[in-house]
C-alpha cells in the first residue's frame, strides 16, 4: 500500500459540543503513486450538538448488557451512528425527542463499534455475545443510522434505517412496539426470530475464479462518505469526504475538490450533477463539464449551480432519464424524505447559443408507493423503478411506479442490503451486505459486494470482496465494472477504492 495519507483530521464529541480540526491534507491517488498537495476544503458541515446528559460512547458490552437486565415492561431504542455520516450525526437530536415523547430509554453506539464487533475474528478476545449478533441480524450495519428496538431482553424486529424528523421516528416505533408487555406474553408482539427477513429464495452462487478478473485500487482521500458515484463518460468517481466532495480520476488518480458537500450524484448521460443544498434549500444543479474544469483549476468555489428547487429539499438524490433527445431531455430526480419516497421530473433544454441549460420543472413533486414505508431507495437509470428496503419486512424490493402515484412491487430480494447501484440496463444490481455472526460462528458468505441478476434469479457474491465496507454502497463503472470502498484498518490510514472488472 502507498505511504500517502488522507487529511488527519479530528471529530470531537463531548456532551453538546461538536468540532472538525483539519490539520493537513494531501492529494493521494493510484495505490503505489506519491501524494500531491491540494488546496484545503471549505468549512465542514455544522456538526448538529448531541442534547445534553446523552452519552455519545456507549459502548457495544454495555449496550448489549442494557438490553439483557431490560426487565417486565422495559422498551428501550439503540441508535447506531457515525460520525463520518453527517445525517446520522443530525438524527441524534431527533430521537433524543422522539424517545423522550415515547417514554423510552435511548442509547447511542458508534456504527464503528459494531463494525469492529462483526469483523473480528471468533476466539476468547472476543467472546460470545448474542444480543449484537441479533442488533447485527436485525440490520445494524445495513446503514447509518439505524435504529434497534428492544423489549423485555430481546431485540424487536428488523432494524429501521436512514435520518428520519422525530415525529416520524415516533409514529415508526410507536407502529413496531405498540402494545408492549401484555402483547409480548399473548404472542401478538414480533420478536427478531419471527421478523427477520426470510431465508433468499435465489440461488447463491460464488463469482468467477480472481483470477479472472482484473482489479485497480486507487487511494482516497480521508475516510469517504457512503454514497460514492462513478461519473459517466468522464472516468471518475464523485464522493464526499470530511465535508468536501472530490472527484477521483480513474486515469491519473488524482483526487480534485469540487462544489458542493454531500451526496454529489451525476446524471446518467454524465452532463450534470444534482444534490442537496446545504440548509435544505433546495435541489441544485450543476453543469459537468464546469465543476470538472474548476476543479482541475483548483477553484471549485467559482461553480455556481444553474438551477435550483425549494420544493425539493430532501436527501439522497437519484437520477433517472425519461425521454432524450439532442436538445432536450426529461430526467427524474428522487429523493429520500422522512417516512418514504419523492420524485420530480425536469425538462432540460440544450442550447449551445444560450449561457447555459434551461430547466423546467414538470409538475409538482410526486409522492409514490404511499402505502409502504421505504427507506434508501435508489432509482433505475430509466425513471421507473426504485429498490429500497421496505420497512415492514426488513427486506429491499423493487418497485415499478404506476399512474397516480402508485406503484406495484416487482421482486423481493429476501435479504437486508444497503443502497444498491443499478446497471444501466436495469438487468444487474449491486449491494453490499455485512458479515454475520451467530453465537459466536461467523457466516463468510453473508459478507461483501454482492450482484443480483434480475434475468437469471441469482445472486453472486464478488470474489474480490474481503473488506468492503457494509455501510458504503457500491457503484457500476461502465458495463462491465464495479467499484466499492475498502476502508483503512488502521488510524490516519488511507481508503482505497477498488475497480473490479469482469463482472458479466
Amino acid at each position: 500500500m502507498a505511504s500517502g495519507r488522507g487529511p488527519a483530521w479530528i471529530v470531537i464529541a463531548v456532551l453538546g459540543v461538536g468540532a472538525i480540526a483539519a490539520a493537513s491534507l494531501l492529494d493521494v491517488g493510484r495505490v503505489g503513486e506519491p501524494p500531491r498537495a491540494v488546496a484545503e476544503p471549505p468549512l465542514a458541515y455544522d456538526v448538529a450538538p448531541i442534547p445534553a446528559g446523552l452519552d455519545s460512547l456507549t459502548s457495544l458490552d454495555d449496550a448489549s448488557r442494557q438490553i439483557e437486565e431490560c426487565s417486565h415492561d422495559c422498551t428501550g431504542i439503540v441508535y447506531f451512528w457515525s460520525p463520518r455520516m453527517p445525517l446520522s450525526r443530525a438524527g441524534i437530536a431527533e430521537i433524543f425527542w422522539a424517545a423522550r415523547r415515547l417514554g423510552m430509554r435511548l442509547t447511542l453506539v458508534g456504527t464503528e463499534a459494531m463494525h469492529e464487533y462483526a469483523d473480528a475474528d471468533p476466539g476468547p478476545a472476543v467472546g460470545v455475545n448474542p444480543i449484537a449478533d441479533a442488533m447485527l441480524a436485525a440490520g445494524a450495519l445495513a446503514h447509518a443510522p439505524a435504529l434497534v428496538l428492544y423489549d423485555d431482553g430481546q431485540v424487536v424486529g428488523p432494524a429501521i434505517l436512514g435520518y428520519k424528523t422525530a415525529e416520524t421516528y415516533e409514529r415508526m416505533v410507536s407502529r413496531r412496539v405498540s402494545g408492549t408487555g401484555d402483547s409480548r406474553r399473548n404472542g401478538l408482539l414480533p420478536t427478531l426470530s419471527n421478523t427477520l427477513p426470510p431465508a433468499t429464495v435465489f440461488a447463491t452462487l460464488p463469482a468467477a475464479p480472481e483470477g479472472d478478473r482484473s482489479l485497480v485500487e486507487y487511494e482516497a482521500v480521508g475516510r469517504p462518505g457512503a454514497y460514492f458515484r462513478w461519473v459517466p463518460g468522464r472516468q471518475a468517481l464523485a464522493y464526499e469526504s470530511r465535508g468536501g466532495i472530490y472527484l477521483l480520476d480513474l486515469v491519473d488518480g488524482r483526487n480534485r475538490l469540487a462544489p458542493g458537500y454531500i451526496d454529489f450524484v451525476p446524471t446518467p448521460d454524465g452532463r450534470y450533477f444534482v444534490t442537496p443544498g446545504s440548509g435544505r434549500e433546495g435541489l441544485r444543479f450543476y453543469e459537468a463539464g464546469e465543476v470538472f474544469e474548476a476543479a482541475r483549476a483548483n477553484t471549485p468555489a467559482s461553480v455556481a449551480p444553474f438551477f435550483t428547487d425549494p420544493q425539493m429539499r430532501d436527501q439522497y438524490p437519484s437520477v433517472g432519464i425519461l425521454e432524450q433527445e439532442e436538445s432536450r431531455v426529461i430526467y427524474r430526480v428522487l429523493t429520500s424524505w422522512y417516512d418514504g419516497i419523492v420524485y420530480r421530473d425536469y425538462e432540460v433544454q440544450l442550447d449551445p447559443g444560450t449561457d447555459g441549460p434551461r430547466v423546467r420543472p414538470i409538475g409538482e413533486p410526486v409522492t409514490p408507493c404511499r402505502e409502504t414505508s421505504l427507506s434508501t431507495p435508489i432509482m433505475s437509470q430509466d425513471g421507473l423503478e426504485v429498490a429500497a428496503r421496505d420497512e415492514s419486512t426488513g427486506t429491499t424490493k423493487i418497485f415499478r411506479f404506476l399512474t397516480a402515484g402508485r406503484c406495484t412491487e416487482v421482486v423481493d430480494l429476501g435479504i437486508q442490503t444497503g443502497k444498491v447501484a443499478w446497471h444501466r440496463t436495469g438487468r444487474l444490481l449491486a449491494f453490499a451486505r455485512p458479515r454475520v455472526r451467530r453465537r459466536g460462528v461467523v457466516d463468510e458468505s453473508s459478507q461483501g459486494i454482492f450482484l443480483f441478476d434480475r434475468d437469471q434469479q441469482r445472486l453472486t457474491r464478488l470474489g474480490d470482496s474481503e473488506g468492503a465496507s457494509p455501510l458504503a454502497f457500491p457503484d457500476f463503472v461502465g458495463d462491465d465494472s464495479v467499484v466499492f470502498l475498502v476502508p483503512s484498518r488502521s488510524r490516519g490510514g488511507s481508503s482505497v477504492f477498488r475497480v473490479v472488472d469482469g463482472i458479466r
